[in-house]
């Protein structure tokens, strides 16, 4: 398939799992799928790349159409360090998961545009200067650049990542589960817990345990550890959401917690 890119792969993948909730004689199928796309992205830094390009322009919103560009130009050279034939070598791996039959199922026109046209300016923005076709890159500028300008409807637009977010939990939990069976129940309870929250229920989390530690905390009274319970409380107060270490944060707390209770 020629036009075979991480966006459209996505969106077969969900596919594949919303046929598995109404034939439960394709469970099976949907999940050897779900695993062998996880993968192969999994071991690919292009594949990996282009699935945070591909989210970030189809989930952002930016009115400005000067700032919306800039933000397309900076996500699109993200892919000049590699070459035309590296990024087509990576596309056959997710040919080899899906197959014609799949595209013809496809009823979203205005995602698979999307997609077609994001994966057009990565292939415009790497190719040999005397093969880029200007007006592809125009036409597919256009369409993500309208895209990013639209607001976004978050309900509708998440609903194929919450049908796949759903499936790769499960296999995430049982896998957990397999690799993980040593630890206590309390361990386990939180580690699926962060699993399946989003960041809104990771936030609440996080807070959740800083206000349980700080009243511990705030019960000792300990002459000889004053200092370190002080240093201890400013540290949790300063504790702030961050996306990026909110997981270890919320780890950290809990093993806080248990070490002193």
């Amino acid at each position: 398939m020629e036009n075979m890119n991480i966006g459209i792969a996505n969106l077969l993948i969900s596919n594949k799992i919303r046929e598995s909730y109404f034939d439960n004689n394709l469970i099976e199928e949907s999940k050897k799928v779900t695993l062998d796309f996880l993968e192969t992205i999994k071991n690919s830094p292009i594949l990996q790349l282009e699935f945070k390009v591909f989210n970030n322009l189809e989930n952002k919103h930016i009115e400005n159409e000067l700032a919306a560009t800039r933000y397309v130009d900076n996500n699109i050279k993200l892919f000049e360090v590699y070459t035309i034939d590296e990024i087509n070598k990576e596309h056959e791996k997710l040919n080899n998961i899906f197959d014609e039959r799949c595209l013809k199922n496809m009823l979203d026109k205005e995602k698979i545009n999307l997609y077609s046209a994001v994966h057009s300016l990565i292939k415009e923005s790497i190719s040999n200067y005397n093969m880029v076709d200007v007006d592809k890159i125009h036409e597919s500028f256009t369409i993500v650049l309208n895209h990013i300008k639209k607001p976004k409807n978050i309900l509708s637009e998440n609903v194929e990542n919450d049908i796949i977010n759903d499936e790769i939990i499960e296999i995430a939990i049982d896998k957990f589960n397999e690799k993980y069976s040593s630890l206590n129940e309390d361990d386990r309870n939180l580690f699926q817990r962060l699993i399946k929250s989003k960041d809104n229920e990771k936030i609440e989390l996080l807070n959740e345990y800083k206000t349980e530690n700080l009243l511990i905390l705030e019960k000792i009274n300990k002459d000889n550890i004053k200092d370190n319970i002080t240093k201890a409380i400013s540290k949790i107060h300063e504790m702030k959401y961050d996306n990026t270490t909110i997981d270890d944060d919320i780890i950290s707390l809990h093993e806080l917690k248990k070490s002193l209770c």
